[in-house]
């Protein structure tokens, strides 16, 4: 009969010595490091009986900590200690191995530092916590970086604040003036039109053209601030339905001028229904306008997959962007051709941009002058 003995290398006592040959390794491996390493008894005040040498990076030696001179529990933070030593008291009473939490430790000279701790449970025979080992990385920098960043989310939410009371001016308190000059200039045409000159005829009508361009410059400027400030829930969207409504608004435009606008089956995607409708009537519109004399417009719309994102275009045989205007053309205001020859305000593109970022995608441009341009924008692929 084979009996196992200690020198077989198969009893408590060997599986004991590659236990603490694998503590001594450990240390060794953290000694270095910007990890800090603890291990703790499951005692009151949670007296510690190993720190690894690079706590010095908190302003104190392991002799400090190990002999008790300075508790573990001195080193969090005020705050932070009755959330810690809960945490500790819940994971430990449910069984767990190992759980994690983040806290702030004050050095020895007094900075507060935030730090991630990953804490294994050692448990004896009947499951009691006996002991606790403990890695802990300071992640000041990231909190850093996370403040900064809720900084800036709330100078944006200020900034909308008052781009919403922009809104609201340019709605109300700007459009009723234009509307008073616009009536009165007609006014004066009708009633006094019979004595005034050419010249005379020809003033107003600058005046109320003007008057017109701004009203359109506020609508479009309007339309602008307003994407993705509904606060609306994203929906299902079929693509097919927003070309098909689309093309129901623009019919008029599109007889107007004898084009041809086609489409391929188009993808369902996650997104506002409204803006993803005004994103393809700007395109459509655009291609209508920016057509070539003489020739028949053709616009085409298709969508295929690639990854995660579908990439959409909307193509035409318009008179095409050179190549060092295809990155202007989104921003606003920007024009390429004079008013007299093409109206608009320079917003359209602007606002096609905006709509694809505020959908988690991106738009570009491919074009060749005299020969027409390829409008393609990506949109997530739905989840699930």
């Amino acid at each position: 009969m084979n009996r196992t003995t200690p020198d077989d290398g198969d009893g408590p006592d060997a599986r004991l010595r590659e236990r603490e040959l694998a503590l001594e390794r450990e240390r060794a491996l953290f000694a270095e490091g910007p990890v800090i390493l603890f291990q703790w008894r499951a005692a009151e005040g949670w007296p510690v009986d190993y720190v690894s040498d690079n706590v010095r990076q908190l302003g104190y030696t392991p002799a400090q900590l190990t002999s008790g001179e300075v508790p573990f529990a001195s080193l969090v933070h005020p705050q932070d200690l009755a959330r810690v030593a809960e945490e500790v008291q819940r994971h430990t009473s449910a069984g767990r191995s190992y759980f994690d939490q983040e806290y702030r430790l004050i050095r020895a000279d007094g900075e507060e530092r935030w730090y991630y701790d990953v804490t294994h449970v050692l448990r004896d025979e009947e499951g009691r916590a006996i002991r606790y080992h403990g890695y802990i990385l300071d992640i000041t920098g990231r909190h850093l970086v996370e403040e900064a960043l809720e900084d800036n989310m709330q100078e944006l939410a200020r900034s909308n604040a008052e781009l919403e009371q922009f809104a609201y001016v340019a709605s109300h308190d700007l459009q009723e003036p234009l509307r008073m000059v616009t009536s009165y200039l007609n006014l004066l045409q009708k009633r006094y039109g019979s004595s005034l000159d050419a010249d005379a005829h020809e003033f107003i009508g600058f005046a109320v053209d003007g008057a017109v361009r701004m009203q359109k410059l506020i609508d479009d400027l309007l339309a602008y601030s307003r994407i993705g400030r509904k606060g609306m829930a994203w929906e299902c969207v079929s693509l097919d339905e927003v070309f098909d409504a689309a093309l129901a608004d623009m019919q008029l435009q599109i007889a107007d001028c004898g084009a041809e606008v086609t489409r391929d089956p188009l993808p369902v995607v996650d997104g506002d229904p409204h803006e993803l409708r005004q994103l393809l009537e700007n395109l459509i519109g655009n291609a209508l306008k920016y057509r070539r004399e003489g020739v028949v417009p053709c616009v085409h719309v298709s969508a295929e997959r690639e990854a995660r994102h579908w990439i959409c275009s909307v193509s035409d045989n318009g008179i095409g962007i050179e190549a060092r205007h295809q990155e202007r053309v989104f921003e606003i205001f920007q024009r390429l051709h004079g008013r007299d020859r093409y109206p608009g305000t320079g917003i359209g593109l602007a606002i096609c941009k905006k709509i694809v970022q505020h959908h988690g995608g991106r738009i570009w441009l491919e074009s060749t002058p005299g020969e027409g341009s390829r409008f393609l924008f990506t949109l997530p692929v739905r989840n699930g």
